[in-house]
């Protein structure tokens, strides 16, 4: 039972239902789908799947700020998956796609996601702050003129 993963089209059902139970939780449904965001066609998406289902799932929009055009948004692992590698792959997806283009990636990272992301050479541009009312979040940046060859 292994994990495959793939770039996918805008996001179905089970994409946005993924989204929606990890996410947001307590909100209207409707709030898993990015206005604006998911049916621009500069926008990718990356799916991690087990027999077809998807258990993890990122949005990468083209968002600049500082030295990153891309911007993370999104990110969900199926909470029964987590702590498998699952995030940081689909994350390593999204840095080698950066990484052709040239340029870096942002998020606004959850204070439960941080370490996943420092693992992937992110780093807190930001003092601690609260999207309402998901929660508590950092802005992190990663740059490929960060890697160590």
């Amino acid at each position: 039972m292994g994990v495959s993963y793939r770039w996918v089209g805008i996001p179905d059902t089970a994409h946005l239902d993924l989204r929606y139970r990890v996410l947001r939780e307590g909100m209207p449904r409707e709030t898993a789908r990015y206005i604006d965001v998911d049916d621009d066609p500069n926008t990718k998406f990356v799916g991690a799947f087990i027999d077809e289902v998807m258990v993890g799932c990122a949005t990468l929009q083209y968002d600049p700020r500082e030295e990153s055009d891309l911007r993370i948004r999104g990110m969900a692992v199926d909470p029964d998956h987590r702590n498998k590698g699952i995030g940081s792959n689909l994350v390593g997806m999204l840095q080698d796609y950066a990484i052709e283009l040239g340029t870096g990636i942002w998020c606004n990272a959850r204070v439960k996601a941080m370490t996943m992301y420092r693992r992937k050479g992110f780093r807190i541009t930001s003092k601690l702050f609260e999207i309402a009312p998901i929660g508590m979040h950092y802005e992190m940046h990663w740059s490929p003129k960060d890697i160590v060859k």
